[in-house]
């Protein structure tokens, strides 16, 4: 398999630091496209929260000369609308109320205008004219990745719109999408049942940037204006904190004629650290209860390096003995039993790229306490930490792993392992990680597994989170 795949890939990275994975597929006449880029809300700044997530809708507005009527008139009119705006925000914090729906009122309006010189979805129109499936992109904590498959005959249309989306973007209907932001925060965190205790639950249990939410805090994202987004965009995404993999053709002449000339510098997307500190909280209680809704329920948040460490795979492992199958310790001991309705592990999060927590949830059955659930998740990672998995039991999970899921996915479709190249070159130095992993995972000793679960399920290594009935 290693064989196989390494006399078809190619890499190569431009002069200003652009890096290029290519997998030759000609089984098929359709080439499958992943931008990476190394950014995320990670790397956001306190008081901006949620303007990466934003930049990925604004990334499909287009161009100066792509989703315009007009462009010269539109540019003086988005140049009002942030005046206007900022003018708004400066009156709604100085309390001043009157003013402020005034200019509330002249910014919808010169919104409104502006939007008249818009051809809505400008961008993915023309690519699904052309034949284009699975047009997306997602924004996490650790980056934010676009994506797609098309005709092979269509690639350059995909490099000539790729490099205006990241050399000449144009951040028109920003103030619309934020109210499409808002909405979604709404739905996702706000009425989601557990979603308040959740992001609650990051901010108290994380000392690092994963406590604050992708799609940010309410206030932040309503303060932002373009200037704030075009900064944050400007410092982070240039051709150096960007991986793009091609699945299916070969692209060089490609990227060098709409790549090549690209001279942007930027901040260095931060690399993961094997010996990053662990984000514990230096001071206040390790627990939070809230009562909610949805309660009860019961987490636990168990502090772990991230992606470089060596022992990441085998958080995945542990997370796989745990809860990845029906005949999982979890779902045997706890849910089959009668104690839980549900009862899972999460090997890392809310990412990986740098250290993180192991979390384990669970919601107890009708008439079983959170004690009793605690109790019985102790009881689980106490005996894993204790005696580790059995031969038969690791064997099981070494065939099912996530290393080798995602490498069995990769090899039977185009825009997995398009996906898989990027975001393994990105996170690790080389997509060849995604067979050493597979290897290491393979060499893995029921021994190995017990000593890090060791190391891992301690007292003083652990949040508790506890969502309390809540009493009418």
């Amino acid at each position: 398999m290693e064989k196989r795949l390494t006399e078809r890939i190619t890499e190569f990275e431009l002069a200003n630091g652009l890096h290029f994975i290519v997998m030759e597929r000609h089984n098929a006449p359709i080439v499958s496209v992943h931008t990476y880029a190394n950014v995320g809300a990670f790397d956001e700044v306190d008081g901006q929260t949620g303007i990466a997530h934003l930049l990925e809708h604004m990334a499909f507005k287009g161009s100066a000369r792509l989703g315009t009527k007009d462009y010269l008139r539109e540019a003086a009119l988005l140049n009002s609308v942030d005046e206007a705006f900022y003018a708004f925000w400066e009156a709604h914090e100085a309390g001043q109320a009157s003013r402020a729906g005034q200019l509330y009122a002249q910014l919808q309006q010169l919104v409104a205008a502006a939007g008249e010189l818009v051809e809505p979805n400008a961008f993915g129109s023309l690519l699904q004219r052309s034949g284009a499936v699975g047009l997306n992109a997602t924004t996490s904590h650790d980056a934010t990745k676009y994506f797609m498959s098309l005709p092979a005959n269509k690639l350059e249309l995909w490099f000539a719109l790729e490099a205006e989306r990241f050399q000449a973007p144009v951040f028109r209907e920003l103030y619309s999408e934020k109210r499409v932001v808002a909405e979604e925060r709404r739905s996702r965190i706000d009425s989601a049942p557990l979603g308040r205790f959740q992001e609650a639950f990051l901010a108290a249990a994380l000392a690092n940037n994963y406590r604050r939410p992708v799609i940010g805090f309410e206030r932040d994202v309503a303060s932002l204006g373009r200037r704030e987004v075009e900064a944050f965009f400007r410092r982070h995404y240039g051709p150096r904190n960007l991986v793009i993999s091609v699945v299916g053709d070969i692209v060089r002449d490609l990227a060098e004629k709409y790549f090549g000339g690209w001279r942007q510098e930027v901040l260095p997307a931060a690399a993961p650290s094997a010996v990053e500190a662990l984000p514990r909280p230096s001071q206040g209680p390790m627990e939070l209860q809230q009562a909610a809704k949805a309660g009860p329920a019961f987490m636990q948040a168990f502090y772990r390096p991230g992606v470089a460490h060596p022992d990441a795979p085998v958080h995945d492992i542990i997370s796989d003995i745990l809860s990845g199958s029906r005949t999982a310790r979890l779902n045997a001991n706890l849910v089959q039993r009668g104690v839980a309705y549900t009862a899972n592990s999460v090997p890392s999060y809310p990412g990986d790229k740098h250290a993180c927590v192991t979390l384990l949830y669970a919601l107890p059955a009708s008439d079983v306490g959170l004690a009793a659930v605690e109790r019985a998740l102790a009881d689980q990672i106490s005996a894993l930490a204790d005696s580790g998995p059995t031969v038969r039991e690791l064997q099981r999970i070494k065939k099912a792993s996530a290393a080798k899921v995602t490498l069995v996915d990769a090899l039977r479709s185009n825009s997995s392992m398009a996906s898989a190249l990027a975001s393994y070159h990105a996170l690790t130095g080389s997509w060849q990680s995604l067979l050493t992993e597979t290897a290491l995972v393979e060499q893995l000793t029921p021994e190995d597994v017990r000593g890090v679960a060791a190391r891992t399920f301690t007292p003083d290594n652990c949040f508790r989170g506890l969502v309390l009935p809540l009493k009418v």
